[in-house]
């Protein structure tokens, strides 16, 4: 059902916009940055984990059936400090933040700002 996308996607906005903000401070390599990654990517894996049963929306099923693993090997990067394997995990091609943006793409929170190079 539509509403169960929207409500996973409402909940998924803060921690996947602290999770960006922590993933792009790594490469300034930050010591709180890693943290960062970590108190938000287990954020957003505790609602991955949840699952897609009941979600309309390819996108997000797909993203679903991978993100708990990605997130979890993006926490262990963070641990060990590896920018490398941060971003790995975040771009993953079928598992990564992206996918998740497209899934909750047009839902409040997920709009790409008015004016962006994206738009």
């Amino acid at each position: 059902m539509a509403d169960l996308r929207a409500s996973r996607c409402d909940q998924l906005t803060g921690p996947v916009t602290a999770l960006t903000i922590a993933v792009v401070g790594c490469n300034e390599r930050l010591p709180h940055t890693f943290t960062d990654v970590i108190t938000a990517a287990e954020d957003v894996r505790d609602i991955a984990e949840l699952g897609s049963a009941g979600v309309e929306g390819n996108d997000y099923v797909a993203w679903a059936a991978g993100a708990p693993a990605t997130l979890t090997a993006m926490i262990e990067a963070a641990q060990a400090k590896s920018t490398a394997g941060i971003w790995e995990a975040f771009s993953h091609p079928q598992f990564g933040l992206h996918r998740l943006a497209t899934a909750c793409a047009g839902l409040p929170g997920w709009a790409v700002p008015e004016g962006s190079e994206f738009a």
